[in-house]
């Protein structure tokens, strides 16, 4: 997430859609990262069918700065959609999967395989424009060099936090 952080904090002035992420997302890592807790929306979903359809019209819609999906298995014609619904709604589309899912096909243009690295983040390259490469980028990971400070809201604005209202609820279909 902290990867994301500086092209989720451009875009959160329109909401960010968290669709099945393996864990609840932390109201103060968002603010840490720049995205205000109460422009992040977390959905589940019954089935994996559901997920996909949600995932489609959060896309479509074009009223979200960014989707964020967590997959295990999609087949590639509808990570197609998913990449032609993106497009239509001008929305930020990262879909997160295992790496054994490098082997799959993708329409993405960009791919990366992040591994862990002592003090940082290894990071590979499975599919991107221009040539391929087998070299590694490595990036940093202390807490210090990728959080920035949230500014301070004035005292009037400054509303008591509860889950309910930093983590909305998905809709009835979603549940």
């Amino acid at each position: 997430m902290r990867l994301l952080a500086p092209a989720l904090s451009k875009v959160a002035k329109r909401k960010i859609v968290m669709l099945e992420p393996p864990h609840p997302p932390q109201a103060l890592a968002l603010a840490a990262m720049g995205v205000a807790p109460d422009q992040a929306l977390w959905l589940r979903a019954k089935t994996t069918a559901d997920t996909l359809w949600a995932a489609e019209q959060v896309l479509r819609s074009g009223a979200c700065g960014a989707l964020l999906l967590w997959q295990t298995h999609t087949r590639p014609e509808y990570l197609r959609r998913l990449h032609l619904a993106a497009q239509a709604g001008e929305t930020l589309c990262f879909v997160f999967r295992p790496v054994a899912a490098a082997q799959d096909a993708s329409v993405a243009p960009l791919r990366l395989a992040l591994r862990p690295a002592a003090g940082g983040l290894d990071i590979g390259f499975v599919k991107r424009r221009g040539p391929s490469t087998d070299q590694t980028l490595f990036l940093p990971m202390s807490i210090g060099s990728s959080f920035r400070p949230v500014p301070q809201q004035q005292p009037d604005t400054v509303q008591p936090a509860s889950a309910e209202r930093l983590l909305h609820r998905a809709p009835e279909w979603a549940q």
